[in-house]
């Protein structure tokens, strides 16, 4: 079994939403095969969690396919790009455990591979 923490931190726009899109791709890829997978968005990846929270985004399905496995979105960046509230308001966990952002060294604390898209 693999232990992978996915971090996204493109935005959608531009080759950010094949990134995206691979990226949750990735994550029901290691869903299925067993492994244990979390997802972060950090930086302007946090704008993308607003974005596909929103049900009529045409990747809102494939966010919600992952979600169980989706750990939250950086505070401080949510904050920063003006989309905390969207955040909140879609039920995301919002992660400040290292000084306001969400950790990184965590994910390595807990033994994952960490692949960014």
């Amino acid at each position: 079994m693999h232990k992978v923490g996915i971090v996204i931190t493109s935005a959608l726009e531009g080759s950010g939403n094949s990134a995206i899109y691979r990226a949750l791709m990735f994550a029901q890829e290691l869903q299925r095969a067993g492994d244990d997978v979390v997802v972060l968005f950090d930086g302007s990846g946090s704008t993308a969690a607003a974005a596909l929270l929103d049900p009529s985004h045409r990747m809102h399905a494939l966010l919600q396919s992952v979600r169980g496995s989706v750990r939250g979105v950086c505070r401080y960046c949510a904050s920063s790009y003006g989309v905390l509230e969207a955040v909140r308001q879609g039920g995301l966990e919002l992660l400040g455990d290292d000084r306001g952002h969400a950790s990184l060294r965590r994910l390595l604390d807990e033994g994952r591979q960490i692949v960014t898209f």
